[in-house]
């Protein structure tokens, strides 16, 4: 369990899934959502690209959920009303103690 600060809430939203040629892929129009309380989310890296024609802006956040947290590959996370994707696998994070380990995801938002 995390500790009693870490009380932000995410909600995970999960693709369902289609056939389309012979291979399952996300299909984002049946995607189910399942909100995560007891949450740390932490700003991460963020950066501008300006090549001339268009301006983008990466924003990033690492967010630490609790132990047993349904959260995947493949997943965003919707956090102050932007939706970001889950940038790699989910990695647990256990506490020599048990008090403090968490699931920490890297997200990650391109605008622009």
């Amino acid at each position: 369990m995390l500790p009693s600060w870490a009380n932000d809430t995410v909600v995970r939203i999960r693709p369902g899934t289609k056939e389309s040629r012979g291979s399952v892929i996300p299909d984002w129009d049946h995607a189910t959502e399942s909100q995560i309380t007891g949450c740390s989310v932490q700003p991460g890296s963020t950066s501008l690209d300006q090549d001339g024609r268009v301006m983008a802006i990466s924003d990033g956040f690492t967010a630490y959920l609790p132990p047993g947290a349904d959260v995947q590959a493949g997943d965003k996370i919707r956090y102050a009303g932007k939706e970001y994707q889950i940038m790699g696998e989910p990695r647990p994070w256990n506490s020599p103690t048990g008090r403090v380990s968490s699931i920490q995801i890297r997200l990650e938002r391109w605008a622009g």
